[in-house]
C-alpha cells in the first residue's frame, strides 16, 4: 500500500517527537526536501489506515499524531520491518551514491535525468556528473554504454546478459560468507528465490551433482534476476550457436530448473533464456560424483592442465606429473572456471586473503599455473580464480611434504648395560615412532665397527669426544623433559638468523617520497640494477606479477616480487615510505620488500614467505620498521 519512501518517511516522523523539517527528513533517507514533501502530501490522505496523521506545523516541519493507539500498535512492526530491511543509504559516500545510480539506470524502463538523481540523493550536480563517470567506465567493463539524450536524460544501452551480469557483481550486496544478504531482496523477490533454491537443490540431488553453498547461491541469483527482467519485457538475446547441443547434460537440468520456475512463478522462459541458465551451470561444477572425464594430452583442457604441470616444475621444481589426486581436482576445477571466464562470470573468493596469507607459496604457485589459462583463452584470470587453483595447488604441496617427509636413521649409545639400554630404546620409539628409526642400540667401544654413511645422528647416554662426522645428542639414561626438547630440536632443526643473509644495507631505503606503487617499484629495480644485480628489464617481470594479482597483504605491508626467478641469490630489498600509499583497492602500503628470489630448481619460497609473513601479521613490528630512522635499526628489527 505504502512505497518503500512512504515507510521510511513515517518511520522517521514516528521516532521523533518534535516536529522535523523535510530537509532533515531528506538527509536521513538520501533524498531532496522536495521529493519529502510530495510524498507527505500523498501520505496524509492514506496515513489514517496506521491510526495517525501528520501536521504540517509553518516554520517548523511536519509532526506526526497517533489518533488510534490500538491500531497503531497493531500495524507498526510489519512497517518497521518493511522499511528497514537493510541500513539506511548514506549517499554521502560515493560507493553508495555509485551503486544507487547503477540500480537506477539498469534497473529502470526510462531514461533518467541529472535532474533527478540530485533529487534522490541530495547532492549537487557536478558530484553526480562525478559519479556518471565512474559509473560509465564500470559499464564499459561489461561492454555497455550510457547514453544522454537532451531533454529525456541518460540510458544503459547494451547486451541484456552483460547488463544482467554488471546488476549481479555491482548492485546485489553479499554477506561476509558471499551469500546474497537481506539488502539485496529490496531488489530480489526473497520468496521466490527461495523457492528457485529448493528447486536446484532438489535437482542437484536428483542427479547426484556436487555443487558448492556459494554456487547454488549465485545460480539461484541469476535465475531470480532473469524472473525479474523476464517479467518487466527484457529478455536475454541469443548467447552462443548451438549450446545445447554441446552441453547435453546442463540442457537436461535446465530445463527440468525452467519447468519448474515457470510452474510456480506463472513467466514463460524462450529458449534464450534456458541457454543463460545452461551458461550459469556451466560455471558450476556441475559433474555427477560418480563420473569424472579424464582429459586426454589432445584435449585443450589436457593440453592446459600439462601446461600448469610443467610450469610448477621447471619454475618452482614442484613435481605434480604423478600425483592423480591433484591432476583429478583441478581438471574439475579449471572446466567450469574456463566457462567463468568465458563468459564473464565474476566469482568472489570469500577465502581470498587467508590463502593470500597462510598459503603464500601455493598462491604464487596458481599465479604461475594461472598463465597457462591466460594464453589459451586471452583472457585475465583475476586473483579470485587464481586463489581457488591455489587451494589445490596447497593440497598436492601438503601431500607432497608427507610423501618427502624423511624418517632419521639414528643409533642409540648406551653404557650402563642391556636393560637399560632397551628401556631407552622403547622410550625413543613410543615418543618418535613416526620421525626415527632406530636401527641398532650399541655399547660406545662397539661403535666404531658400524657405517655411519646413511646414520643420520647418535643418540648417547654419555659424551662422545672424538669427531664422527655426524650430530650427536647426549641424554639421560631415563630421557627427561629436556632431553625430548632437544631431540626434538634436531629433528626438526631450522637455521636462524637466516634474515641476515637477505638483508644488507644497501638494499634498505628509508623514509621515500612516492604517489603510487609504480614509481616505488621502479625505483627499487633502479637501484638493483645499478648495483649491477638485476637486469634493466627486471622491472618488467615485477609489474607483470603485479597485474595478475596485487602483493599487499594488509597491515601496511606490500611484498613485490618477479613472476619468474631471475637472480642468482636470494635477498630482500626494503623500502619504507614517508606516508602510505594505495597498492591496490583495499590495500595501503608503508613498508614494502622486494623479494629477490634464486633462479634455479630449488627456489626458497617458502623460508621465505614463512619469516615475512610473521612481520607483516606483528603490527607494532611493522610499526617499529616505518618509523625507523636507519638501515640498521630496521635489519635489526627484521632479524
Amino acid at each position: 500500500m505504502f512505497t518503500k519512501r512512504q515507510k521510511e518517511i513515517l518511520l522517521s516522523l514516528i521516532k521523533s517527537n518534535e516536529p522535523v523539517t523535510a530537509e532533515w527528513i531528506g538527509k536521513g533517507i538520501g533524498v531532496s526536501d522536495r521529493t519529502v514533501r510530495t510524498e507527505i502530501k500523498g501520505l496524509q490522505s492514506e496515513c489514517q489506515v496506521l491510526g495517525v496523521s501528520i501536521e504540517s506545523i509553518r516554520g517548523k516541519g511536519y509532526k506526526l499524531e497517533i489518533t488510534d493507539y490500538q491500531l497503531f500498535e497493531k500495524e507498526l512492526n510489519s512497517l518497521a520491518e518493511a522499511a528497514t530491511h537493510g541500513e539506511q543509504t548514506n549517499f554521502s559516500e560515493q560507493s553508495n551514491r555509485i551503486t544507487y545510480i547503477l540500480k537506477r539506470l539498469l534497473l529502470g524502463k526510462e531514461s533518467i535525468k541529472v535532474e533527478n538523481f540530485e533529487d534522490e540523493m541530495f547532492v549537487s550536480k557536478p558530484t553526480i556528473q562525478s559519479d556518471l563517470k565512474i559509473v560509465r567506465e564500470i559499464l564499459e567493463t561489461y561492454e555497455l554504454k550510457l547514453v544522454t539524450r537532451p531533454y529525456y536524460g541518460t540510458r544503459v544501452e547494451g547486451d541484456e546478459y552483460m547488463k544482467r551480469l554488471c546488476c549481479s557483481n555491482y548492485i546485489l550486496s553479499r554477506n561476509s560468507d558471499l551469500n546474497i544478504d537481506n539488502n539485496s531482496f529490496q531488489i530480489l523477490n526473497r520468496e521466490l528465490f527461495e523457492k528457485v533454491k529448493e528447486i536446484i537443490i532438489k535437482k542437484v540431488n536428483y542427479y547426484k551433482i556436487e555443487i558448492s553453498d556459494i554456487s547454488l547461491d549465485n545460480l539461484a541469483t541469476h535465475i531470480t534476476i532473469a524472473c525479474k527482467r523476464i517479467e518487466e519485457g527484457f529478455v536475454i538475446e541469443n548467447l552462443e550457436h548451438d549450446l545445447t547441443r554441446k552441453y547435453p547434460f546442463e540442457k537436461i537440468v535446465a530445463n527440468e530448473i525452467v519447468r519448474e520456475v515457470e510452474k510456480f512463478s506463472g513467466f514463460i522462459f524462450p529458449e534464450s533464456e534456458i541457454d543463460y541458465i545452461i551458461v550459469h551451470l556451466l560455471g558450476t561444477k556441475l559433474l555427477q560424483k560418480d563420473t569424472l572425464t579424464e582429459f586426454s594430452e589432445f584435449d585443450d583442457l589436457g593440453s592446459i592442465i600439462q601446461c600448469m604441470l610443467e610450469r610448477l616444475q621447471a619454475e618452482l621444481n614442484w613435481d605434480f606429473q604423478d600425483d592423480i589426486e591433484f591432476i583429478q581436482a583441478i581438471t574439475l576445477h579449471i572446466r567450469p572456471a574456463m566457462n567463468r571466464l568465458r563468459y564473464k562470470m565474476n566469482i568472489r573468493n570469500p577465502l581470498l586473503k587467508e590463502i593470500k596469507m597462510k598459503y603464500p607459496s601455493a598462491f604464487e604457485g596458481a599465479v604461475i599455473a594461472s598463465k597457462c589459462i591466460e594464453e589459451y583463452l586471452s583472457l585475465e584470470v583475476g586473483e579470485h580464480e587464481i586463489a581457488y587453483i591455489a587451494l589445490h595447488i596447497g593440497v598436492a604441496l601438503e601431500r607432497m611434504k608427507t610423501r618427502q617427509k624423511k624418517i632419521k636413521r639414528v643409533i642409540v649409545v648406551c653404557a650402563s648395560g642391556v636393560g637399560s639400554a632397551k628401556l631407552l630404546f622403547y622410550r625413543l620409539q613410543n615418543l618418535f615412532k613416526d620421525e626415527l628409526e632406530i636401527i641398532a642400540s650399541t655399547n660406545y667401544y662397539q661403535l666404531k665397527e658400524y657405517d655411519l654413511s646413511s646414520v643420520d645422528f647418535i643418540i648417547s647416554t654419555i659424551p662422545i669426544k672424538e669427531y664422527i662426522g655426524i650430530p650427536v645428542q647426549v641424554v639421560n639414561t631415563f630421557l627427561g623433559e629436556e632431553d625430548i626438547k632437544h631431540i626434538r630440536d634436531n629433528l626438526f632443526l631450522t637455521k636462524k638468523g637466516e634474515e641476515s643473509i637477505y638483508l644488507d644495507e644497501s638494499r634498505v631505503f628509508i623514509h621515500k617520497d612516492f604517489e603510487d606503487k609504480e614509481s616505488v617499484i621502479q625505483f627499487m629495480c633502479n637501484e638493483l640494477y645499478k648495483q649491477g644485480i638485476v637486469s634493466k628489464d627486471y622491472i618488467k617481470l615485477v609489474l607483470e606479477r603485479e597485474t595478475l594479482a596485487p602483493t599487499s597483504f594488509g597491515n601496511l605491508v606490500a611484498i613485490p616480487h618477479p613472476l619468474t626467478p631471475t637472480t642468482d641469490n636470494t635477498f630482500w630489498t626494503v623500502c619504507t615510505l614517508k606516508r602510505p600509499i594505495e597498492w591496490d583497492q583495499h590495500h595501503m602500503a608503508q613498508f614494502i620488500c622486494l623479494l629477490n628470489i634464486r633462479k634455479g630448481p630449488k627456489g626458497d619460497l617458502d623460508g621465505m614467505y614463512e619469516k615475512l609473513i610473521a612481520i607483516l601479521e606483528d603490527k607494532s613490528a611493522v610499526k617499529k620498521i616505518v618509523k625507523s630512522e636507519s638501515a640498521k635499526e630496521i635489519i635489526q628489527i627484521l632479524s
